[in-house]
C-alpha cells in the first residue's frame, strides 16, 4: 500500500553489485556475491520457503567497464545465470537478503545490462513485484523501480522469481517510519471484535493486551479468538508508535418473542409482544408497514387455546400483521422490528392460526430475504415455520408480511451467529426480494460480502445455487457463474421464465469462498411480469455452435471476407464464411504465442487476445491486423503489472508479429488492455481497464493502485510512433513515459472509464464504449490536503471528498458516449481524479449517485453526465456494434455477459444521445456468457462468442 508523504524515510543502505576488484560507486557499499553471513548476502531462491540456504554467487558478478554510463549500471550480478552459450556462472537461481529489524522499508532496485539483450528482468522485493518482465533495448537498457514493503522476519529479501537471466545492478534501502495509528475503534459482536483505524503505514501490528495477534497491511482486523463476556484491550502499533488503547467485550445476542394477546403469558423462555409500537426503551415492537414509523397494533393479538387444544403455546397465539378491515383491532398493516447489533443472525419465524380460519395467505420476509411465501393453510397443515440466516447493517432487524393477506405471526427467534465477520455472505440481490414485474429474461445477480477473498467458482453448481418455481418447487434450468473478480454470483436461466409467475432463488452453504469458508445461506422470492417484449420483425434465428472447442473472446470480419476470432490463450482462428452463414474449417494461427515465447514473456506462450482491428490500409490480399494481447489470467492474484501490449500481425497467414506498444498497465486479474478501433481521424483507440474496484486499492484486486494510463480510453497515433519499436509506455515503477508530452504517440483520450471491453465508432461520428461498473465492496480515494502536481495540470480545485471503505452499493454498468478530455467516473489519484461516478450532490436521488458519500458531494467538474447511460446493473456490458441494415439499422447492440446473458439494443440519435434500452428481442437471448458480437454487413448475420460454452453462435435476421 502507498505510504503518506508524512511518513519519515531514513536511508540505511546503498548496495552496488559488482566484482570485488571493481571500483565502488560513491556512497555505496559493494556486494560481490558472497553467501548470506547473517548480515547480508545470497541464498538459494528455491529455499526461501524453507531454510534459506546460503549460496555463493561470486562467479555471477560482472563489470562491463563501459564509459558514459552511470557507474552503478556498469556492474551487475546474475540472479539467474542464463547468458547465451555462457559457462562461467552459477546456474542456481539466487535471492539477496539483508538483515533489518521488522518494519516498513522503501526499496529501490535497478536491473538491466548491455547487449546481448537476452534477459527478461523481473525483480521482487518481499514478494512484491518491482520490475516485471523488462526486456532491455538500445533505447532503454535499464529499469529502476521503488516499492514500499513490510518486513516481518528480520530479512529483507530480493528475488527474481518469474524472470529469465535477471541481472541486478544496485539496491537502496530506507526505513519508513509511519505515524501512529489514529481513531482505533473496537466493535464487539458474538465471538468477535472488529477493529478499525486510520494510518499511513505499509503494515500494522495488532495487539490484544500484550500479545501480538497479527501484522496486517490494511487498517482493519477481525479478532475471532475471543470468549463472550470477557473484556479485551486492544492497541495497534507502527514503527511510529502505538495507537490509543480501546476495550470491547464480545457477547452473544438472543431474543425470543411470542406474539399474543395482552392477557396471555408468553411461552417459557420468551418475551411477550401483544402489538405495542416500537420503542427504543423496549428494543422491539411494531411499525407501519408502509411508513416505517412506530405503530400500535394492540388489539391484534389472539389466543386460540383452550378451544384449539394446541400443545405448543407459541403456536396457540399470534398477532394479525394485516388485519382485515372490519375486524376487531387495527387494520393498518404492520411490520415488526427489533434493535440488534449489526451482524449476522439465525432467525426462525412461524406463521399460522391454531383455530379454524384458513383465509390467510401468509408471507414473511426477514430483512432482505424471504422466509415464507404464499403459505395457504389447510385444516391439516395450519403452520409454516422457516429459519433464515440474515445480515443486519442498520441496527434493526425487520420482520415484514409484505405480499401477504391477513398474515399472522406466531413467534420469532433471533440468535446471533458467532464470528460472523469472517463468513462470506450475500450483500444484496437483483432482483430484490419481493420484486414484481421482473423481466422474463432476467438473471439473478448477488453482490457479495467477501472477508476472505472471492467466491470459489467451482462451488457454484446446480445444487448450491438454485432457482425454483414457487408453486411446485420445480427447478429452472440455468447456468451459474461468477465474475472475473469473483465478487458476484450470477444465475442465468437457459430460457425465458414464465410470465406472471413467482420464483424462489436460493444460495446454500455449499457455496464457498476461495479459502473454503461456506457462505451464509440466502433466499429471495420475485415475480415475473406479463412478458410483452418487442419480438416481432427484429428477430433473429439462432444456429448454436457454428464453431466450437476454443475459448473465443473477440470476433471480427476481415477485409478478405473471412471471420477472425481471438482466444483466451492467444490463438487466432480464421474461418471461411459459407453461403448460409455457417463457418468452415478454421486456420489456427499461433503468431502471438510464438512471439511471446521468443521474447520470454511471463506466462508464455499463453497470451489473451482481446482487441482486434484491421488497419485501414489492409487489403483482401494483404490484411494487417492490430491486436492487444495480455498475460492470461487463470485464477491467482499474480498477474504481473505492466504486461499489456499492442502488436501488429502481417504477412502470410499473419505470421509476422511486430511489437508496437509494451508496458501497458494491468490489474492482478482480468481488467486488462481490451479492444481496439480505428477512428475516422486515423487514430487507433483502445480501452485500458482499471486496476481495482472503485479507484483505491482493495484486497479483492490484490491491493494494486491505479496507474497513469489505467481506467481510460487511450489513443495511439501510428504516425507518431518511433522508428525503433516497441514503444515502452510504462509510466511508473521505473518507467518514464509521459502521455502529456508534445508529440506523444499514445495519449489519454478520455479518463475514468473503469473496464470497457469494446469501442464503436458510430456513423453519427460518436464513440461509444460499454463499461463494467464495480460490484459493492470497493474503496475510493480521499482528496489529500495538499493536491499533487497532476491537479495543477488539469486545473483541479475541488471538490474535496473523503475516502470510502467497503462501499455498500454496486455501480450499474454503463455505455459512455465518449468525448475527448472528459471524465467518466472511475477515480484515479495519479490523474487527480477523486470522485466516484456522480458523487452525492443533493439529498434527493441523483443520477449515478454514490449514497455513501456525504450529501453535498459534487461530481468531478469534468464528469460527463450527459454522455453516461445505464446498461443495467451487473450486466457486464462487453461487445458492441452499430447494426447496419434491416429493422435494427443504426441501433447500438451491446452484449451482456452477466445479467441477462443477452444482447440489448439502444436507439441512437444524430446528436449522439442513446435511448430506449431494449432487451428480450427474439434470438438475442439465452446465451452462455456471451462476450463479443460482430456483423457481416453483407448479410446482416451476427456472430456471437459464448465464452461459457467455448463456441461461436450464428444469428440470422428474419426476413
Amino acid at each position: 500500500m502507498p505510504v503518506s508523504a508524512r511518513a519519515a524515510v531514513t536511508p540505511i543502505a546503498k548496495v552496488n553489485f559488482q566484482p570485488a576488484a571493481s571500483a565502488v560507486p560513491s556512497g555505496y557499499t559493494a556486494d560481490t556475491g558472497a553467501a548470506f553471513d547473517g548480515a547480508q548476502g545470497w541464498v538459494r531462491q528455491d529455499s526461501l520457503t524453507g531454510t534459506h540456504v546460503p549460496l555463493d554467487l561470486t562467479l555471477n558478478t560482472r563489470d562491463r567497464a563501459r564509459t558514459g554510463v552511470d557507474a552503478r549500471l556498469g556492474t551487475l550480478i546474475h540472479l539467474q545465470y542464463g547468458d547465451v552459450n555462457g559457462t562461467s556462472g552459477v546456474t542456481t537461481a539466487g535471492a539477496w537478503e539483508y538483515a533489518v529489524p521488522a518494519g516498513t522499508y522503501q526499496v529501490t532496485v535497478s536491473a538491466g545490462d548491455q547487449p546481448a539483450y537476452d534477459s527478461t528482468h523481473t525483480v521482487r522485493v518481499e514478494g512484491v513485484t518491482a520490475i516485471s518482465g523488462f526486456v532491455s533495448t538500445a533505447a532503454a537498457e535499464f529499469r529502476q523501480a521503488t516499492v514500499t514493503v513490510p518486513v516481518r522476519d528480520g530479512r529483507l529479501t530480493v528475488d527474481a522469481a518469474g524472470g529469465v537471466n535477471t541481472k541486478l545492478n544496485y539496491v537502496e534501502v530506507s526505513r519508513v517510519t509511519a505515524d501512529p495509528p489514529a481513531g482505533l475503534t473496537a466493535t464487539p459482536g458474538d465471538g468477535q471484535v472488529a477493529l478499525s483505524w486510520t494510518g499511513n503505514a505499509a503494515s500494522y501490528q495488532v495487539y490484544r493486551g500484550g500479545t501480538l495477534l497479527a501484522t496486517v497491511s490494511k487498517a482493519s482486523y477481525l479478532d475471532t479468538a475471543v470468549t463472550n463476556g470477557t473484556a479485551y484491550a486492544y492497541r495497534v502499533t507502527t514503527d511510529g508508535g502505538p495507537s490509543a488503547t480501546v476495550s470491547a467485550t464480545p457477547a452473544a445476542f438472543s431474543l425470543k418473542v411470542d406474539f399474543s394477546d395482552a392477557a396471555t403469558a408468553p411461552a417459557a423462555g420468551y418475551v411477550r409482544d401483544s402489538g405495542g409500537a416500537y420503542t427504543a426503551t423496549r428494543g422491539y415492537g411494531w411499525v407501519d408497514l408502509g411508513e416505517g414509523t412506530p405503530a400500535d397494533l394492540t388489539g391484534n393479538g389472539r389466543n386460540r387455546n383452550p378451544a384449539a387444544g394446541q400443545s405448543d403455546p407459541r403456536l396457540a397465539t399470534f398477532i394479525h400483521a394485516q388485519l382485515p378491515a372490519g375486524s376487531a383491532g387495527v387494520s393498518t398493516p404492520g411490520a415488526w422490528e427489533a434493535a440488534v447489533p449489526d451482524g449476522v443472525y439465525t432467525v426462525t419465524v412461524a406463521t399460522g392460526d391454531a383455530g379454524t380460519a384458513v383465509d390467510s395467505v401468509h408471507w414473511a420476509a426477514v430483512e432482505d430475504q424471504n422466509a415464507i411465501a404464499a403459505f395457504r393453510p389447510t385444516a391439516a397443515v395450519k403452520f409454516a415455520t422457516v429459519t433464515r440466516t440474515v445480515r443486519v447493517t442498520d441496527g434493526k432487524l425487520t420482520l415484514s408480511p409484505a405480499g401477504g393477506t391477513n398474515t399472522k405471526f406466531d413467534y420469532i427467534d433471533v440468535v446471533s451467529v458467532p464470528a460472523a465477520g469472517a463468513t462470506p455472505a450475500v450483500r444484496a440481490s437483483t432482483p430484490a426480494n419481493n420484486a414484481t414485474k421482473v423481466s422474463l429474461t432476467t438473471s439473478v445477480v448477488e453482490d457479495l460480502v467477501l472477508p476472505n477473498g472471492g467466491v470459489a467458482a467451482a462451488s457454484l453448481t446446480g445444487s448450491t445455487v438454485t432457482l425454483t418455481r414457487l408453486a411446485d418447487g420445480v427447478a429452472v434450468p440455468a447456468t451459474t457463474i461468477t465474475s472475473g473478480g469473483g465478487d458476484v454470483i450470477n444465475l442465468s436461466p437457459t430460457g425465458p421464465l414464465t410470465a406472471n409467475t413467482a420464483y424462489r432463488f436460493t444460495v446454500t452453504s455449499g457455496v464457498t469462498d476461495v479459502t473454503g469458508k461456506p457462505f451464509a445461506p440466502y433466499s429471495t422470492v420475485f415475480t415475473t411480469g406479463a412478458g410483452t417484449g418487442p419480438g416481432g420483425p427484429a428477430g433473429f434465428d439462432k444456429t448454436v455452435g457454428v464453431a466450437t472447442g476454443a475459448s473465443f473472446t473477440s470476433v471480427v470480419k476481415g477485409p478478405d471476407g473471412r471471420l477472425y476470432a481471438g482466444t483466451l490463450d492467444g490463438y487466432l482462428h480464421r474461418f471461411p464464411i459459407n453461403a448460409d452463414g455457417t463457418l468452415g474449417a478454421a486456420t489456427v494461427i499461433g503468431t502471438v504465442r510464438a512471439d511471446a515465447s521468443a521474447r520470454g514473456l511471463a506466462g508464455a506462450p499463453a497470451r489473451t487476445i482481446i482487441g482486434m482491428a484491421f488497419d485501414p490500409a489492409s487489403t483482401a490480399a494483404a490484411p494487417i491486423l492490430w491486436v492487444t494481447d495480455n498475460y492470461q489470467y487463470v485464477g491467482p492474484l499474480n498477474v504481473p503489472d505492466w504486461s499489456g501490449r499492442i502488436g501488429r500481425l502481417t504477412g502470410a497467414d499473419l505470421g509476422t508479429y511486430t511489437s508496437v506498444v509494451t508496458g501497458l498497465p494491468r490489474s492482478v486479474k482480468d481488467h486488462e488492455t481490451n479492444s481496439l478501433a480505428f477512428g475516422p481521424d486515423g487514430g487507433l483507440y483502445l480501452t485500458q481497464g482499471a486496476n481495482n474496484a472503485m479507484g483505491a486499492a482493495d484486497a479483492t484486486w490484490g491491493n494494486r493502485a491505479e496507474r497513469l494510463l489505467s481506467a481510460a480510453v487511450l489513443r495511439l497515433d501510428p504516425a507518431k510512433l518511433p522508428a525503433t519499436l516497441p514503444l515502452d509506455v510504462r509510466t511508473e515503477d521505473g518507467g518514464s513515459y509521459d502521455p502529456y508530452a508534445a508529440n506523444a504517440p499514445l495519449t489519454l483520450h478520455a479518463t475514468g472509464v473503469r473496464n470497457a471491453f469494446d469501442l464503436v465508432w458510430h456513423r453519427n461520428g460518436h464513440l461509444y464504449t460499454p463499461t463494467n461498473g464495480s460490484a459493492a465492496g470497493g474503496n475510493t480515494p480521499a482528496t489529500p490536503s495538499a493536491l499533487p502536481a497532476s491537479c495543477a495540470r488539469r486545473g483541479y480545485t475541488g471538490p474535496v471528498v473523503p475516502a470510502l471503505t467497503n462501499v455498500p452499493t454496486a455501480e450499474t454498468d454503463y455505455v459512455f458516449d465518449v468525448k475527448a478530455g472528459r471524465y467518466y467516473g472511475h477515480p484515479n489519484p495519479v490523474r487527480c481524479e477523486w470522485v466516484l461516478a456522480g458523487g452525492n450532490p443533493t439529498s434527493g436521488t441523483d443520477p449515478f449517485q454514490v449514497p455513501a458519500y456525504p450529501v453535498g458531494t459534487a461530481p468531478d467538474p469534468n464528469y460527463d453526465l450527459a454522455g453516461t447511460y445505464d446498461a443495467g446493473l451487473h450486466a457486464s456490458a462487453n461487445g458492441a456494434i452499430e447494426y447496419r441494415g434491416g429493422a435494427l439499422d443504426g441501433k447500438l447492440l451491446v452484449v451482456r455477459y452477466s445479467d441477462g446473458q443477452d444482447i440489448e439494443t439502444f436507439d441512437v440519435a444524430a446528436s449522439g444521445a442513446l435511448s430506449n434500452r431494449t432487451t428480450g428481442i427474439t434470438g438475442l437471448t439465452g446465451f452462455s456468457q456471451p462476450l463479443d458480437v460482430t456483423e457481416d454487413v453483407a448479410t446482416g448475420n451476427l456472430y456471437v462468442t459464448e465464452l461459457g460454452a467455448n463456441r461461436i453462435t450464428l444469428l440470422k435476421p428474419r426476413a
